[in-house]
């Protein structure tokens, strides 16, 4: 969930502004408004996330029906179709960020709208690889990318108080899209085949986009009212010579390897090395959606008490464990165990990473550029996780340690770069201050 909080920082209803006026002097002025008004927005934003990061959660789902009707297609060059679709999602946020500081929110609301539905549409046509890799990865990717900024962005502004748990209740719409879309494919791919079982799809995403458009449109409001001053930059070469800035970076780039990959292969490995049957391994993908919403409630609590970049830690150093024991996993009731333990433990790292960011700039004009940076950085990690661990899986004998070693691996590489964030941060906050 890459750039989802960028603009939690700011507010709701922020003062008219002009060029010259900072984001901290507007954050100042602001009133609460929290009641009815504000909570449908967060719902609007709810559905947005089921219909984008909720359709990219279902891919495992889709990568182990691809794996079955494309035998000429070998499974890592499959995996590139999430991949992509997962980078553009992610990436999406760092462009459409400066064209949503400069007041365009209802076209990028119009026009991630149209590419979505009609990527899934489209998706719904497709019998050969690169009409998949088209619609299901680039025009859904982009879509989606264009759209979910926006609308979190909308919440986090709207939200003083209660920012935290708005923002968690808008994001948790990743997993019940992770629950409801799987469980739709299952039970129509059998009964209305691959064609009609997509574009059902579509047309629940259509109905929760429009339903949400209706919702947000009315409070589409501009944070700042000038659209000719210069747009944020998107890159701040000196940030990456700051230790612990740099440190973060790299910590994203290596869990974000590993953050996708078990949910794009939660099916591929119950029904090749466990025996589970095609419609239990679509099911498991719902078990681990589910588990996901425990998980993002106990983001918000560890916060609350021990501090974000010390819960991230523990979180990353859990979730690289988890993976590890994943290679010892040989029946289908210690698999299910153990995919709730990572929809709890790991599925939090995209809630934590935005809130760190702040801390780690010397002013708050800052917090979308290196916002920026850091998804790029996770973008990367995700360009490489799965087509690289998909070319370590052999599906004719089942073996996939090779694949679960390297993601665990570089979990815990991230971990340990994340831990040097947290004595950084820590330390900086022993210092004396300047008088």
């Amino acid at each position: 969930m890459a750039d989802v909080e960028r603009k939690a920082m700011a507010p709701a209803h922020l003062p008219p502004a002009d060029s010259n006026t900072t984001m901290a002097q507007q954050l100042e002025a602001q009133p609460p408004n929290e009641g009815f008004d504000a909570w449908m927005q967060a719902l609007g934003a709810f559905l947005v996330y089921t219909a984008t990061w909720g359709l990219l959660s279902t891919y495992g789902s889709y990568q182990s029906y691809y794996e079955r009707t494309l035998p000429d297609v070998s499974t890592d060059t499959i995996a590139w179709v999430g991949t992509v679709e997962g980078v553009l999602l992610i990436m999406g946020g760092v462009v459409t960020g400066p064209i949503y500081d400069r007041g365009h929110i209802r076209l990028l609301l119009y026009v991630g709208t149209f590419l979505t539905v009609f990527g899934v549409m489209m998706l719904s046509l497709c019998t050969a690889y690169w009409q998949m890799l088209l619609a299901q990865g680039w025009c859904v990717g982009i879509g989606s990318g264009i759209l979910y900024t926006p609308s979190i962005a909308l919440v986090a502004m709207t939200f003083t108080k209660r920012r935290a748990l708005a923002v968690c209740f808008a994001t948790s719409g990743t997993a019940v899209g992770g629950i409801i879309f799987p469980i739709v494919f299952v039970r129509l791919l059998p009964a209305v085949g691959f064609a009609w079982a997509t574009r059902i799809l579509g047309f629940i995403t259509l109905i929760e986009l429009v339903i949400a458009l209706a919702i947000i449109l009315p409070h589409a409001t501009s944070p700042t009212k000038s659209k000719t001053s210069p747009p944020r930059a998107l890159f701040e070469p000196r940030a990456l010579t700051e230790p612990a800035f740099g440190a973060f970076c790299l910590a994203l780039f290596f869990m974000w390897i590993a953050y996708w990959v078990p949910f794009f292969f939660i099916p591929t490995f119950a029904e090749y090395k466990l025996g589970a049957t095609a419609e239990w391994s679509f099911y498991l993908l719902v078990i681990t959606s589910a588990a996901t919403l425990p998980g993002r409630l106990l983001a918000v609590f560890v916060i609350r008490l021990f501090g974000v970049a010390g819960g991230m830690f523990a979180f990353a150093f859990i979730s690289g464990v988890l993976l590890y024991v994943w290679s010892a996993v040989a029946t289908l009731p210690a698999f299910e165990a153990w995919i709730v333990l990572l929809g709890v433990f790991m599925a939090p790292l995209a809630v934590f990473y935005p809130a760190i960011i702040p801390q780690l700039c010397p002013t708050k004009e800052l917090v979308g550029t290196r916002m920026g940076m850091a998804s790029a950085a996770a973008a990367l990690g995700v360009v490489l996780g799965a087509p690289v661990s998909s070319k370590l899986i052999d599906l004719t004998t089942g073996e996939f340690w090779k694949m679960q070693v390297l993601i665990a691996s570089c979990m815990m590489a991230g971990a340990g770069c994340q831990a040097y964030v947290w004595w950084s941060l820590r330390r900086q906050q022993q210092l004396p201050k300047k008088s």
